[in-house]
């Protein structure tokens, strides 16, 4: 739907196609068609959207939050997901992977966490602490800390947005679908407002849930 000089339209008129997105009549071009096939570029292009749309899309509510954005017209998911085709996809001249060094599933001006550190002691468990920097910058002890963990075996994650405070200065996270797997740990910090957010930091691979450690 596009509100035009006689009212708002939905579908093709002429050589433009109204619609609505996120509440908002909007306008674009009708696509052309194609008449050859994709060159390498464009088959590297679309290979590196299927491969991020796959590895992000179970992260849309958790990014739509962690992503800071001031224009109505792009959520924070669409922004993770622009960002994180630009700088964390590699091997772009062959089979593209993911740089989970990388990847950012959070961004903005917040403090993150300083000395952040993430251990399994429990089979099933993520144990994460940090140094209470409350006072730093935009940072308040009143922050939340996110958590999200991706397992590439199984291309799923387990996420939290809230799960203690910044001057808790430790937090737990259960992941018991993760027994026995490799994962990749990010962390960041939501004001309580949820209006302000910091960079995702990466906390590395964890592997050592496999086990209990005594």
């Amino acid at each position: 739907m596009y509100a035009g000089i006689n009212g708002a339209f939905s579908g093709k008129v002429g050589t433009v196609n109204g619609y609505l997105w996120n509440g908002i009549p909007v306008m674009r071009a009708n696509p052309k068609k194609r008449t050859g096939p994709l060159s390498d570029k464009q088959l590297q292009q679309h290979a590196k959207f299927a491969l991020m749309t796959k590895f992000l899309k179970p992260l849309v509510s958790f990014t739509n939050q962690t992503f800071e954005t001031e224009s109505i017209r792009v959520t924070g998911f669409n922004k993770a997901y622009s960002y994180n085709v630009k700088n964390a996809i590699a091997g772009i001249h062959t089979e593209p992977q993911i740089d989970y060094k990388m990847v950012k599933v959070g961004r903005g001006d917040l403090p993150g966490a300083q000395m952040p550190f993430v251990k399994s002691f429990v089979a099933g468990e993520l144990t994460v602490t940090w140094t209470d920097n409350s006072g730093s910058g935009l940072a308040r002890d009143t922050d939340q800390l996110f958590v999200a963990v991706f397992n590439e075996e199984l291309n799923d994650w387990t996420c939290h947005l809230s799960l203690a405070s910044r001057a808790a200065t430790t937090a737990s996270l259960q992941a018991p679908k993760f027994i026995n797997k490799i994962m990749h740990v990010y962390l960041g910090f939501l004001s309580a407002n949820g209006k302000n957010t910091s960079d995702s930091q990466y906390l590395g691979e964890v592997a050592e849930i496999l086990t209990n450690i005594k």
